[in-house]
């Protein structure tokens, strides 16, 4: 792949990855019911298949006017085109 843009325009540090979108289950401690509470029992069941990186817009596809969006090392993003 070839970023268009691969320095940061806000730091000049080089992108680190695109910037990505992904489901999960965060797991409840115990099983719920009527007047039990519950608690996040620290495991999360990552859904890979729904992984998507993030686009400029998200109603369209990606294309030179709807780029995806990396980010830097220092937390900063923009939006680029990558040719594959």
């Amino acid at each position: 792949m070839k970023l268009h843009t691969p320095l940061c325009p806000e730091c000049g540090a080089p992108a680190q990855g695109t910037l990505e979108r992904i489901s999960g289950r965060a797991d409840f401690n115990i099983d719920p019911g009527p007047d039990v509470e519950v608690e996040y029992g620290g495991e999360t069941d990552i859904w890979w298949d729904e992984q998507r990186t993030v686009l400029e817009r998200d109603d369209a596809p990606e294309s030179p006017t709807n780029r995806p969006v990396v980010c830097c090392p220092n937390g900063h993003t923009w939006a680029t085109v990558i040719d594959r």
